[in-house]
């Protein structure tokens, strides 16, 4: 039996802190790449010359990553582990955040779908990462990953503004500064490669994540795919043109962007409280309605305010995102018995879910271009907020999804 040393100790401690680091500089990365580009609009539209439903696919693209490549990402985690697809995904992600800013808009839409595929390998293996390498702290590293993403998510739509106005920078550097963060966990993930290689551990997530048949027939696993997917819209959207709204309202360009940073900031503790709530409820209907109705009333604001009392109704709109997003999470596990239900719960309602959000900034930005305004488009935001509280009270009942087929009249 080989004698524990306070060198092995050391080594252990060290490969740890590591590992603290890539969670919390990855979950980084997983959103400031996008909410940075919202408030840089007004800067590259005109240079690039591009319409609003060419920028929609600038925040659409990612979400179509999401959905397309998000079930293959398990394959790959079995064939070579799972800190070595995030080292991948994370070059991947550095030559797409680089490379966007480039060019013209082609070049631009090409680096974006190159980030946004290495972010649906983040959003995939992260929580597994968390689960095999923390067991016995999933909660509170779990709560780390959650700030992590919603700061730098918050930062980057705040900061982006100020550095395109920098006179040595432009709009072009604003967006290029963000690959620092997946460069940064690239280096961590290096100095972690001899605790990788010996730890033989490469099957952390269920290769057998394709949903069965007998899920696409429940009307819970539905409800829990479309409660996902209008939960993705909303954020997204705003994500892409809020700050273009905010415009419209006679805020500045600086304004914009930290107003935008403010409605993140209401997500951060409502990813903490609500899962608690949520948890300790036999049914979470109520939570889950009440999480839909936040989110039109403080787009109803939006709508309607210009003043500075639209900062309440920014926070009220985060808080709606924090709660359904974290409730998202929640029904994957609390809608089925087993590891394996969940993984397949998961990959439909992510799959199918990240599809509809992807609808939202394309779709969204074309419409105010042929209405001439943001009135129709926060009148479409508003009544899919309607919806989620709608879905929510069947996604929240207090039963499971049957992944078995029923058996037919008369059979043995």
């Amino acid at each position: 039996m080989p004698r524990f040393t306070f060198s092995t100790y050391t080594k252990q401690r060290y490969y740890t802190i590591l590992l603290i680091l890539v969670i919390l500089l990855i979950a980084a990365t997983l959103r400031s790449p996008i909410t940075s580009v919202g408030p840089l609009i007004p800067f590259f539209r005109e240079e690039l010359s591009a319409s609003n439903s060419m920028i929609g696919l600038v925040n659409t693209l990612p979400l179509l990553a999401f959905g397309i490549f998000s079930p293959f990402v398990p394959k790959l985690s079995s064939k070579f582990g799972m800190e070595i697809t995030l080292f991948i995904a994370m070059i991947f992600l550095s030559l797409g955040i680089v490379i966007r800013s480039l060019g013209g808009i082609s070049i631009l839409l090409f680096g974006t779908l190159l980030l946004g595929m290495a972010i649906a390998v983040g959003n995939i293996l992260m929580p597994g990462l968390i689960k095999s390498s923390f067991p016995f702290h999933i909660g509170l590293m779990t709560g780390l990953y959650s700030v992590s993403m919603n700061i730098f998510g918050a930062l980057a739509s705040g900061v982006s503004v100020p550095i395109a106005s920098i006179a040595t920078l432009d709009w072009r550097n604003a967006m290029q500064i963000w690959s620092l963060l997946s460069f940064l966990s690239i280096i961590v993930l290096l100095l972690r490669l001899p605790a990788i290689r010996s730890s033989n551990k490469k099957v952390f997530v269920e290769v057998k994540s394709q949903p069965s048949k007998a899920i696409f027939k429940s009307k819970i696993a539905w409800a829990v795919t479309f409660f996902m997917g209008l939960q993705s819209l909303i954020p997204y959207s705003l994500f892409t043109w809020l700050p273009d709204i905010l415009l419209t309202k006679g805020f500045t360009e600086s304004e914009a962007g930290w107003l935008i940073a403010i409605y993140q900031l209401g997500l951060i503790p409502t990813t903490f409280i609500a899962p608690i709530i949520a948890a300790r409820l036999q049914s979470q209907r109520l939570i889950a309605c009440i999480s839909g109705l936040l989110f039109f009333f403080g787009l109803l604001g939006i709508t309607l305010t210009s003043s500075d009392v639209i900062i309440a109704f920014l926070i009220l709109t985060g808080i709606g995102a924090g709660t359904t997003f974290s409730l998202a999470m929640m029904f994957f596990v609390l809608r089925t018995n087993t590891v394996s239900e969940s993984s397949q719960l998961s990959s439909m309602a992510q799959s199918i879910g990240y599809m509809i959000a992807a609808l939202g900034p394309f779709l969204l930005g074309s419409i105010a271009e042929w209405t001439n305004g943001w009135a129709v488009p926060l009148a479409i935001l508003m009544t899919a907020s309607l919806c989620i509280a709608f879905f929510g009270t069947i996604a929240g009942k207090n039963e499971k999804i049957s992944f078995e087929p029923k058996s037919t009249k008369g059979e043995v």
